[in-house]
């Protein structure tokens, strides 16, 4: 699109409203007007009034220079607001920000209000560096059968998207909420309980993940911790096979929250044996010496991982196994995370919402077990801050010995990493793409010559 004023409050917005990070985007693309917007522009009441206010700043200053005489200000504004609108926008938040505060507040008195009337109603807070989507959606797919459940739409994991859920979809028959909660500060997902008090906790994985953001891993265990702090331990849900949750579980103050493996049996839930196919999953989870079988048409260990957190709280939940087991064979994929696509010959893994270390390497394992030709299309991790480098090459020589083409997408420090990972295996095909190629007529060419596509990770226009 050519608009520059909607072109950055694009990436404003994708950016959470920092000028700071928008700053950064702007010093490596000056002058650039022309965005994807492969996540378009979402018009909140906030953009609205970011939009209005800036129209409002520029002719009060055009009137203003127009009264005064001082002819000058008159082209040098014109130029400013369609050249670089961004500074009238600044403006524009600076004059709102006394205002968001109030409305910030205001809202979390109101929700949290509501949600406390509703006696009846149970919370179920679920956080992680990855997985929460996934779980949450496994979650709400066993338990809408049972009993009424609202779950929070898309990614509507901040204070305002999830007070829109509330205000127009929360009733009062509602007897569970699943509420996502984001963050990439200490203290969010704090807040985010304060204004959504959880009964129910569930903590997917701690991983690098937005460590830029975070700045180091401490940071990010602390952040995510906050909401398995606001409930009761025992209410509490979280992956013992994360070693950043598993270390933090040694403060005796967690001593009665449950937990869930993949085949560790001093968890509270484990899966004791799985087998996967490109038709899906079969495994058993073993509760309290008890096992329990199950199918799924999920793709991957990731996926058993999240099958396994949704599983173990509908049992916590006491939800009747046969319940359990009829809706887990239920269960589809979350848009582009680990969905199937037949393409021709081909088998496409749309992994495309985002990308993790520990996803991706579990992925390439996965892969490897499999047999065919293989082809990777993958832009990199985006916000590793400083472990961007080693992270590539780490998961450049993992992917070398399994797939025979690499398509990187993006000229980047986190492809070239990536590249320099594959040394290993010289004569591997490696190409490189715009991030503004359109991928899908180059998949379908390639779904004639390979067994699996995958697509890992899809870069949004801040990068």
């Amino acid at each position: 699109m050519l608009n520059p004023i909607k072109s950055h409050i694009t990436i404003l917005q994708q950016e959470g409203y920092s000028t700071t990070r928008f700053l950064k985007w702007w010093i490596r693309h000056p002058f650039t007007y022309m965005i994807s917007t492969k996540k378009p522009l979402v018009y909140t009441p906030k953009v609205k009034r970011l939009i209005n206010l800036s129209y409002i700043i520029f002719g009060s200053l055009l009137i203003f220079s127009t009264l005064n005489k001082i002819l000058f200000v008159t082209p040098i504004s014109l130029l400013i607001f369609l050249v670089e609108p961004f500074i009238f926008i600044f403006v524009a938040i600076i004059v709102i920000t006394p205002f968001e505060k109030i409305h910030r507040r205001r809202t979390i008195r109101r929700i949290r209000k509501e949600i406390l009337a509703n006696q009846n109603l149970n919370v179920i807070g679920i956080t992680g560096s990855f997985g929460k989507t996934s779980v949450k959606d496994f979650l709400f797919t066993i338990l809408y059968s049972y009993q009424e459940t609202l779950k929070t739409p898309e990614s509507y994991n901040t204070i305002f998207g999830i007070a829109k859920v509330v205000d127009f979809e929360l009733l009062k028959r509602t007897k569970i909420f699943i509420c996502e909660m984001g963050a990439y500060i200490r203290g969010e997902i704090a807040e985010l309980c304060r204004i959504v008090p959880p009964k129910y906790a569930i903590l997917t994985a701690i991983g690098t993940q937005h460590l830029e953001r975070f700045k180091s891993l401490k940071n990010t265990t602390l952040a995510k911790f906050e909401l398995i702090d606001s409930v009761d331990p025992s209410h509490a849900l979280v992956n013992l096979d994360n070693s950043f949750i598993a270390d933090r579980l040694t403060d005796p103050k967690y001593h009665s929250v449950k937990t869930y493996s993949l085949f560790n049996p001093k968890a509270d839930f484990f899966v004791e044996k799985y087998s996967l196919s490109p038709q899906g999953l079969s495994f058993t989870l073993v509760h309290k010496d008890l096992s329990y079988s199950y199918t799924s048409t999920l793709f991957g260990t990731s996926n058993l991982y999240n099958l396994a957190a949704a599983i173990s709280m509908a049992m916590m939940l006491k939800v009747p196994k046969a319940i359990i087991s009829n809706q887990v064979a239920k269960i589809s994929s979350s848009p582009h995370r680990l969905e199937l696509k037949k393409i021709n010959k081909a088998t496409l893994i749309d992994n495309a919402f985002s990308s993790n270390e520990e996803g991706y390497a579990t992925l390439i394992n996965d892969l490897s077990k499999l047999p065919g030709k293989k082809v990777l299309i993958t832009p990199g991790i985006v916000e590793l801050g400083i472990c961007t480098v080693e992270v590539h090459q780490k998961l450049g020589q993992l992917s070398s010995s399994v797939f025979d083409k690499f398509i990187l997408v993006g000229k980047s420090l986190r492809t070239l990493s990536f590249e320099q990972g594959l040394n290993s295996s010289p004569n591997k095909s490696v190409t490189y793409t715009s991030n503004s190629t359109n991928l899908w007529p180059l998949i379908e060419e390639l779904s004639n010559d390979y067994d699996w596509i995958l697509l890992e990770n899809d870069l949004p226009d801040t990068f």
